[in-house]
């Protein structure tokens, strides 16, 4: 669908309009020559390609104004098939743009002699009235955008509901989820602290989940991915011309776009001096500016921040304003590892099993008694998103209804403190040779590639027939 065709009943309407403040027909046809509106002799051929291609085909090619003096003579109505009974007399066109493209076209048509008259006699003005109209329709283009953006960034945040909430019962993570839920409803700035993976954007998203802001979509940037210097434009938006390669209307920032709602800035530690800088301004005066700009804009916005930076040391060593740092730390809350809540990995696994079921279609029942000692053991340096991505992993690749621990990759096993207790020695090299060979072969490998892999593992044809047989890998 077209950039016209998805406001196709705005454009409707504004062509009546049109029509009516003119006293002629209008029309608007897309990019692709199919008719987004039209009034009189026109109202009912919505959606169909149009038949005079040729004249409105060159004002999409050049971007430039067109007009048909007299549909009869004029060169541009050659070959038409509808020329034989078009009761059009005359038609001026102009482009509609949107970041500097041709978009479609708008046309005031003629169907009478006296609106013809009328069309000639006063063309330049018309010229500049259209200019004017498709700007309208450029800035409605941006809004409808904009809000199909924020559309689905809410039906995202909609889908993620379930999100919210957290798995495990542990004591340190039940003390952070209940500050959190105490202080939803204020309008003071939160501070999360956590090693990356312990579930801060989710945190965030529960605080304004519960908060009076909730009806508003939750703004989120991540300090770290941006260029250092796209940061502030990021933030507070610009004006026209304020920069090379600034967009012709300017843009506004995000801080504009969580008005009366929740900002979440993840990865503060990561922000630049100088942005620090503006963004202790803003915060003390409720007011931004853009870049290249003079007026100062009221914002209501609650702020949620988050780091799993030292932020402490970073002010000691002057990469962090100290007194940006008070204003921030009003509500810390701390999220701990998962390595310190060990009681927690056992619902987590059935919450990720019950999860990728669902959304991958699969039957995974749970795991055995030796994976789970094993994942519990572990220390999950990428703490509960580490967790979920390997249980993603092996909700594709298990086929029983049980996880073995032959399943589990190969770091998880061997960097698991207490992963083979109770296992004999032979166990253990078993089920690494296990583990090697099953990296290593394939189903369809031809007996040269079998007598290749003896070779390569030092090992006779026969030895490394036996051990294949002994794992199941024949």
């Amino acid at each position: 669908m077209t950039a016209l065709m998805k406001i196709q009943t705005f454009i409707q309407a504004y062509a009546q309009a049109i029509s009516s403040i003119l006293e002629c027909d209008v029309t608007v046809v897309d990019n692709q020559l199919i008719r987004v509106a039209g009034t009189g002799n026109y109202a009912f051929e919505v959606g169909n390609t149009i038949a005079h291609a040729k004249f409105f085909h060159e004002i999409l090619k050049t971007g430039k104004y067109g007009i048909i003096t007299n549909a009869a003579e004029d060169p541009s109505c050659i070959g038409c098939e509808k020329r034989a009974y078009c009761k059009e007399l005359a038609d001026l066109a102009y482009p509609i743009f949107k970041d500097e493209i041709v978009v479609g076209v708008i046309s005031i048509v003629a169907f009478e002699e006296g609106q013809r008259e009328s069309l000639l006699k006063n063309r330049g003005k018309l010229e500049e009235f259209l200019k004017y109209m498709t700007m309208l329709l450029e800035s409605k283009l941006y809004t409808a955008e904009a809000r199909d953006r924020l559309e689905q960034q809410l039906q995202v945040v909609h889908d993620d509901k379930k999100g919210w909430s957290f798995v495990g019962k542990s004591q340190k993570m039940q003390e952070a989820i209940a500050i959190g839920c105490k202080v939803a409803k204020s309008g003071s700035t939160v501070f999360l602290r956590g090693e990356s993976g312990t579930g801060k954007e989710i945190m965030a998203k529960m605080i304004h989940g519960l908060s009076q802001r909730r009806d508003k979509l939750m703004i989120s940037i991540n300090c770290a991915a941006i260029p250092e210097n796209l940061v502030e434009s990021e933030l507070f938006g610009y004006e026209e011309g304020a920069f090379t390669g600034a967009k012709k209307k300017g843009a506004i920032g995000k801080f504009e776009l969580a008005d009366k709602s929740t900002i979440f800035l993840d990865e503060i530690g990561d922000m630049p001096l100088h942005v620090q800088t503006k963004l202790l301004r803003v915060l003390q005066e409720n007011k931004l500016e853009r870049i290249g700009g003079h007026k100062q804009i009221p914002i209501d916005i609650r702020v949620i921040c988050a780091t799993n930076k030292n932020i402490e040391q970073m002010v000691q060593e002057g990469t962090f304003r100290e007194d940006l740092y008070y204003r921030l730390n009003i509500i810390p809350i701390e999220l701990p590892p998962l390595r310190t809540r060990k009681e927690d990995i056992p619902p987590l696994v059935e919450h990720y099993i019950e999860y990728y079921n669902l959304k991958l279609s699969k039957h995974v029942q749970g795991v055995t008694g030796e994976v789970m000692q094993t994942l519990v053991n572990y220390n999950w340096p990428g703490n509960v998103r580490e967790l979920k991505n390997i249980m993603e992993y092996l909700a594709n690749i298990v086929e029983s209804e049980e996880v073995q621990l032959s399943d589990l990759p190969d770091h998880i096993v061997l960097r698991s403190t207490k992963g083979y207790d109770a296992w004999s020695l032979d166990k253990i090299m078993d089920e690494y040779e296990k583990r090697v060979l099953s990296n290593l072969i394939k189903e369809d490998d031809s007996v040269e590639e079998k007598e290749k892999l003896a070779e390569t593992l030092q090992i006779s044809r026969a030895t490394l027939y036996r051990k294949l047989k002994k794992h199941n890998l024949l």
